[in-house]
């Protein structure tokens, strides 16, 4: 919380010019400033260098730039604070008080919940944001609620219980990812894509398919730096095949990897929850506790 007091402090200085006069010389450093370095705060700088110069057609443009780039950093921002309940032990319910928090702080619109909720459905436990996604649809009347959010519409009705919902809506998540595949592509990017299908598949009981999109992602050359999301996803789909030892055999070794795996956060998310209490998987918690 300090980082973002201080980020809020660093902004408030730079939005808020003296009443004095400014010298040229420093309006002109404030727009090189944002040039070399297009940060929040520069940007912002420019905006308010190029106004006070009647510039008001690029005032506008670097302040669309600093909104874009704080968006950016705030999305990071909450990101990062709920893996450091997540990794650290806080858990579930960590997870669930720090975003609350930050929702204090920011106002989050609908689809920003829902993006979030995708990547931690452990947010998702409390049925407090279940009416909100259910609302979300690629044809949804409110531009707030437009979207193709299948992942977070599947694990609303996945953690309730509701088996044929949550299948269908991976079933649509899976179709949308594999009609924007490029098959021709083989890169990090694209094997770990091909797992994320292969994980959705399986959670749409897409079984044979899910078992083809794996097999050709594990296919592909994965760099040293892709390696730990890549085997990651991999991990999830052999989880939601049901094949505990294969997940084990990719998840593993990514604990001795800086990233975001350790035992705190694996017995926390829910992604392992098919194989959760498979011997084999537990065994591989207690080495790593």
């Amino acid at each position: 919380m300090r980082s973002l007091l201080a980020l809020i402090a660093l902004l408030c200085f730079v939005a808020v010019p003296a009443e004095a006069q400014v010298p040229e010389a420093d309006l002109h450093e404030a727009i090189r400033s944002a040039e070399a370095d297009p940060s929040a705060a520069t940007l912002l700088g420019a905006s308010n260098a190029t106004r006070m110069m009647g510039d008001y057609e690029a005032a506008q443009a670097h302040l669309d730039e600093a909104w874009t780039e704080l968006g950016a950093l705030l999305d990071g921002f909450i990101i990062a604070g709920i893996h450091l309940e997540l990794t650290s032990g806080g858990g579930v319910l960590g997870a669930q008080r720090a975003f609350r928090e930050m929702r204090d702080w920011f106002a989050i619109p609908p689809i920003g919940i829902a993006n979030i909720s995708n990547n931690f459905p452990e947010l998702l436990a409390t049925g407090e944001f279940d009416e909100l996604i259910l609302k979300m649809s690629p044809d949804a009347t409110d531009p707030a609620y437009r979207c193709n959010c299948y992942g977070a519409i599947a694990w609303v009705h996945e953690l309730a219980g509701r088996d044929e919902e949550a299948e269908t809506a991976w079933s649509q998540l899976a179709d949308v990812q594999l009609s924007n595949l490029d098959e021709s592509v083989a890169t990090d990017g694209a094997a770990n894509m091909r797992g994320q299908i292969a994980r959705n598949l399986a959670r749409a009981g897409r079984v044979a398919e899910a078992r083809e999109h794996l097999e050709a992602a594990m296919g592909m050359q994965v760099s040293a730096a892709g390696v730990p999301l890549v085997h990651r996803r991999w991990a999830q789909a052999y989880a939601e095949l049901g094949d505990a030892e294969s997940a084990v055999e990719y998840l593993e070794p990514l604990f001795a990897m800086n990233n975001n795996i350790n035992a705190h956060s694996v017995d926390a998310r829910v992604s392992w929850r098919r194989i959760r209490h498979e011997p084999v998987f537990q065994a591989m918690l207690d080495r790593n506790r």
